[in-house]
């Protein structure tokens, strides 16, 4: 399946969705002691140490989300250091917005 042949996805999307009815009819509570950890653990593997030596490239962060990479950059692949960047640089960029009603 290509990136844009998104009819699948839809299709099991709007199969498995809640509705408005759904959530507010069922009795379901959260059971926070029952919580599962919220990300997995690789026992058997060895950490990769990251590099942390990052040069600030001038950019705006908007101005580098809201770029686009030409076709052969965008085909190379991604090299640890790069990789560590954006885990490190991505990591700022959060927010929590409220909706009314939840």
């Amino acid at each position: 399946m290509k990136n844009r042949q998104i009819d699948a996805a839809w299709s099991y999307h709007n199969s498995t969705k809640h509705s408005y009815e759904s959530v507010r009819a069922s009795r379901h509570y959260l059971d926070w002691d029952n919580q599962p950890i919220p990300y997995k653990i690789y026992t058997e593997l060895e950490p990769i140490p990251l590099p942390a030596d990052f040069i600030s490239s001038g950019v705006a962060a908007l101005d580098a989300v809201a770029a686009t990479a030409s076709d052969a950059r965008a085909a190379q692949a991604l090299t640890l250091k790069a990789l560590a960047e954006i885990l490190f640089f991505s990591a700022g960029i959060t927010k929590r917005k409220s909706y009314p009603g939840g």
